[in-house]
């Protein structure tokens, strides 16, 4: 092979590099740093900056006819430049999904999807287990005996330690009445079990309602999608009925959802004309969203907010919300820190980008979002923390927290200001 043929097998590489990291790795380099067959490398073009468009063109050609190896296939391909692309944001929340992924983002906006039934944690444990948070009650993970607590360390036989909660999602996830096996370690249990799963539809039980003791009204929130504000709306009004004193709602595990449902939900908690959430667009501009009047439910009972470290985005748009405009006491422990808002943007072959398109601040301006300067977050009016054991055996000092602020009347109620 000719100079100047190696020279554009090499530029096609690294091209393609700052196209698709994480797709193409090519060892270039023999011995001595060199690569193999080239004397000297001189610079053959102009210095110009290269087009997007046709430079990608070009090195996909190059690869299609030199490549040794097996070629992926041109969709591939472009998947994986997508991605290089997006990854060079060096933002952890804008990037692409694939049609399958997108799909199950679909999915879980409408409220089902088809899986085991399981809410797990968002963050690994340290030895890389994820954690199941709580099966779904008759889902197909508590039927097949699955316990809150339970650590997932194989799907199919398979280790998922070093992988992201999404990534093992994805792989436990399947078509209804397919089978997933999870091996499965449990507390006080010597060895690891397997547990062989039926996948099955499931409806997400985006919101429980209960009255506890002393007419307090117990309302949680799994997750704001479409389905969030009515189901909300619907179990106030179903505790109000039956003489709710007091509310208590629970986002604690929230890990958010759409920016109108938190919307719609703070209108629910905090009266007509009051900045639900400020929203700062990429060139600076602000717009302060209003609450709906339309859906203001009077204020009539004292209401608390539980969260904790998983409670993120929508979920910390709407506890500072209720916190800035008086309408509510937080519980629990500082929230995740995410402020930062993504919009989805289809493209034609059922795959999206999701890019990071503004920032929000609480009503009161502050900015909650975590960086490497501040731990960001929402912070709760009443720290109390749970451990691990306490959980395990349904002990709930949050809970207990919550009970005793609204029996003492504590919390104020939202200002008509």
């Amino acid at each position: 092979m000719n100079r100047n043929g190696l020279f554009s097998l090499i530029l096609g590489a690294v091209i393609a590099g700052s196209f698709a990291a994480g797709l193409f790795e090519p060892e270039l380099h023999a011995q001595g740093g060199l690569p193999d067959g080239i004397f000297s490398l001189r610079p053959t073009g102009s210095g110009r900056e290269l087009e997007p468009a046709n430079t990608y063109s070009k090195v996909m050609r190059e690869v299609r006819e030199r490549f040794y190896g097996d070629v992926p296939s041109e969709m591939k391909m472009t998947y994986g430049a997508i991605r290089g692309m997006l990854n060079t944001l060096d933002d952890p929340y804008t990037r692409f999904l694939d049609p399958p992924d997108y799909a199950d983002l679909r999915q879980e906006n409408d409220g089902s999807f088809e899986g085991i039934g399981a809410h797990l944690d968002p963050r690994p444990t340290p030895e890389g287990y994820i954690k199941i948070v709580k099966p779904l009650a008759n889902g197909p993970a508590d039927k097949a005996g699955i316990k809150k607590g339970d650590m997932i360390s194989k799907v199919d036989g398979k280790s998922i330690v070093g992988m992201t909660v999404d990534q093992a999602v994805k792989i436990i996830r399947g078509k209804a009445n397919s089978v997933v096996r999870l091996t499965v370690v449990r507390r006080g249990t010597p060895k690891p079990q397997d547990f062989s799963i039926i996948r099955q539809p499931v409806e997400f039980e985006v919101v429980e309602y209960r009255m506890l003791d002393g007419n307090i009204g117990y309302v949680s929130l799994a997750q704001f999608n479409e389905m969030a504000d009515p189901k909300i709306e619907h179990a106030v009004k179903e505790l109000d009925r039956k003489g709710m004193k007091g509310l208590i709602l629970d986002l604690r595990g929230n890990p958010g959802g759409l920016l109108d449902a938190a919307i719609d939900i703070g209108s629910r908690f905090v009266p007509a004309n009051h900045t639900v959430v400020i929203i700062q667009e990429a060139g600076g501009e602000r717009d302060s969203r209003k609450t709906d009047p339309r859906k203001y439910l009077n204020g009539k009972w004292p209401v608390v907010v539980l969260i904790n470290r998983t409670s993120a985005s929508a979920s910390e748009i709407l506890a500072g919300a209720l916190k800035d405009n008086n309408a509510a006491k937080l519980v629990g422990t500082t929230t995740f820190g995410k402020g930062l808002v993504q919009t989805v943007v289809p493209l034609e072959d059922g795959s999206a980008c999701m890019i990071t398109t503004a920032k929000w601040l609480r009503p009161s301006g502050k900015d909650i979002n975590r960086s490497r300067d501040q731990r960001g977050g929402v912070e709760p009016d009443y720290p109390v923390e749970i451990t691990e054991d306490e959980w395990l055996v349904n002990k709930d000092p949050q809970l207990d927290k919550a009970k005793e602020l609204i029996r003492s009347g504590v919390p104020s109620r939202a200002s008509t200001r």
